[in-house]
């Protein structure tokens, strides 16, 4: 028999049914308010990095427009002949990963912050190998550092108090230093271990061509060090039997504190040193042979790269000097390869001179011996000291500065005169022969018939 509900009966059954409605909404609710916000304890960094605080590989330089961290400020190229404190700034925090980040509550990181102002302190180091904090100039070198007895390694400490947060949990953040870890967070990197090879020295003549448009040349001491670790960016990338340069260090003296050796290239260069400079020298037997020179520098695709390299016998510390060769050159003559003399003559011997040489070579297009404006009148362009071509690199070529090269005697008894010293050229944009003069550094083209002496290009 069915039972009729009445308004009495079911205000019963509301009345009834009503404490387990208010238990399921009220589950309903903590549940949607306990997914935001989870009632516990602080977000921390690990105990390792907390225990560690003032060793913060978390924190990070940026040189160049690229962020380094922990071992990755080793991979840093500096110039030590460059000015560097404009060049390195603090990094963004990196953020720790599962393994640096605690939240015994289960909560995600929500993110670890610099509390501005971070600071970065500099520090040399002295004659009693202590460091000394110093402040930096927006043009101080590492070199001229070092010429001013603030010597390596160089370091730079990074500091700044942390906020660590978490997504979702109250508390919701953390700071170091705390009541519970009173030490500041910082890390100090070993930015540069020795001032190392502040310039290469080739010939500084003429001093007509003392300007470099690309700021790599300084007219007393020769091309700056342009890096410690990519060979290619450094001075020479041109070479030939005879040519020869000094390595410079930031004080006449601190060569004899290292230990040399050649590393990479002893088929073509040897080298030797004094107190003051290490000096490099194309001039092995395979260097003067015109066919293994070719192979050497042209049957590789990459070049050839020779790499210097100085032990500290105090420290042990080590620095280099690399450079890729990836133009060769030689004496259009064969009779005089390897003699203290040129060779001089009209264009169609040195044209059948080049040709006639082991290897592959012809006779030297202009651009490939300097950056001077091609097809003037006469007189009227100059080169300037820039690295990647000959004379841009090497300077007035002479037996005084380059011995047993292709260049001419300019002093003493036997001085062959200018006309050994002027170079005949094949101009590519006149189509035309025209000559340099690298006394003066004078480029021209102009309707002449004078024996001259040149240069053979090697070419694949």
């Amino acid at each position: 028999m069915n039972k009729i509900i009445t308004k009495k009966n079911f205000n019963k059954i509301v009345s009834g049914l009503y404490p387990f409605l208010f238990c399921t909404m009220s589950h309903a609710y903590l549940t949607a308010k306990t997914a935001q916000e989870i009632q516990g304890n602080l977000p921390s960094l690990s105990t390792e990095i907390e225990k560690n605080i003032e060793d913060l590989e978390l924190f990070g330089l940026t040189v160049d427009g690229k962020n380094y961290y922990g071992n990755e400020i080793d991979q840093i190229s500096l110039s030590a002949a460059y000015p560097f404190k404009n060049k390195i700034a603090i990094a963004p925090i990196k953020q720790p990963n599962l393994d640096q980040y605690i939240d015994i509550d289960g909560d995600e990181l929500g993110y670890l912050a610099i509390q501005p102002p971070a600071k970065i302190t500099w520090y040399y180091t002295n004659s009693k190998n202590k460091i000394v904090e110093f402040i930096p100039t927006d043009s101080d070198t590492f070199c001229s550092l070092a010429k001013g007895g603030k010597f390596g390694p160089y370091k730079i400490k990074i500091s700044g108090d942390l906020i660590l947060t978490s997504k979702y949990g109250i508390p919701l953040t953390n700071q170091y230093p705390n009541n519970r870890i009173t030490k500041h967070p910082s890390k100090t990197y070993t930015i540069s271990s020795d001032s190392g090879i502040c310039y290469a020295r080739p010939e500084l003549a003429p001093q007509e061509a003392a300007a470099s448009i690309a700021n790599q040349w300084d007219p007393n001491n020769g091309f700056l060090a342009q890096s410690t670790v990519d060979p290619t960016k450094n001075f020479p990338t041109t070479a030939f039997y005879g040519a020869q340069f000094d390595l410079l260090l930031a004080q006449k003296g601190l060569a004899k504190n290292y230990d040399w050796m050649l590393v990479k290239g002893r088929e073509l260069v040897t080298i030797s040193n004094t107190a003051d400079v290490v000096t490099v020298r194309f001039n092995t037997s395979q260097a003067m042979n015109t066919s293994m020179a070719w192979q050497y520098i042209m049957g590789s695709s990459d070049g050839y790269t020779v790499i210097i390299q100085g032990r500290n016998k105090t420290t042990g510390n080590i620095i280099q000097y690399p450079f890729t060769i990836t133009k060769w050159f030689s004496d259009w003559d064969k009779t005089v390869i390897g003699l203290p003399k040129a060779s001089k003559g009209e264009v169609d011997d040195i044209v059948a001179g080049c040709n006639s040489l082991q290897g592959k070579y012809r006779i030297s297009h202009a651009n490939e011996l300097s950056n001077a404006p091609f097809g003037q009148s006469a007189g009227t362009a100059k080169f300037t000291r820039e690295i990647g071509t000959l004379l841009g690199e090497w300077g007035d070529p002479s037996q005084e500065a380059y011995p047993n090269s292709w260049a001419a005697k300019i002093k003493g008894d036997h001085d062959q005169g200018k006309a050994y010293q002027r170079i005949w050229v094949w101009d590519t944009d006149v189509e035309d022969y025209c000559d340099y003069h690298p006394y003066n550094a004078k480029y021209h083209c102009r309707g002449e018939t004078e024996d001259k002496n040149a240069v053979c290009t090697a070419i694949k």
